[in-house]
């Protein structure tokens, strides 16, 4: 067990969401920017467009969904742990790792889906799945509060 202190937990924590937020964005502007100047033409039918709308909504939903449901789990049993601050911290760090990892594979494929069409839509659809992990940001107090930590559980590491 790596013998950080709780502060540098909450800063991996927000190093590791931050670096996953940025890569997201600039990912999609440069998807963006490719498909407006021309440099990738769409390549797809339009019965493969829609077919891919289909499998992007469903893996979108499904990736949001099972994200949710695992780390809700995941924290109510940490929550009735009997492990110390720092490894219930440590154990929230991977179950929120494995949320935003199916978020942003989600967005991933929309991004790419609207690289071989062009269609605004995966586009969107991407967007919105940027403002709902724009939303999962776990910073100091809102980590403390869904593990039922006091700041002197995480102050005495």
């Amino acid at each position: 067990m790596s013998k950080a202190t709780a502060p540098s937990l909450f800063k991996d924590m927000q190093s590791v969401y931050k670096t996953m937020l940025y890569v997201l964005i600039l990912l999609m502007i440069v998807a963006f920017l490719l498909v407006q100047f021309g440099i990738i033409q769409p390549f797809v039918e339009v019965s493969t467009d829609r077919m891919l709308q289909v499998v992007a909504v469903i893996y979108c939903f499904a990736a949001v969904f099972v994200g949710l449901q695992l780390f809700r789990r995941k924290v109510d049993s940490i929550k009735i742990s009997q492990a110390t601050a720092r490894e219930k911290l440590t154990k929230f760090k991977s179950a929120s790792v494995l949320q935003w990892s199916l978020m942003e594979s989600a967005a991933v494929f929309s991004v790419l889906c609207y690289l071989l069409t062009s269609n605004w839509a995966f586009l969107a659809l991407a967007f919105t799945l940027l403002v709902l992990f724009g939303g999962l940001n776990p910073f100091k107090h809102k980590v403390m509060i869904q593990l039922r930590l006091s700041e002197q559980d995480v102050a005495g590491l």
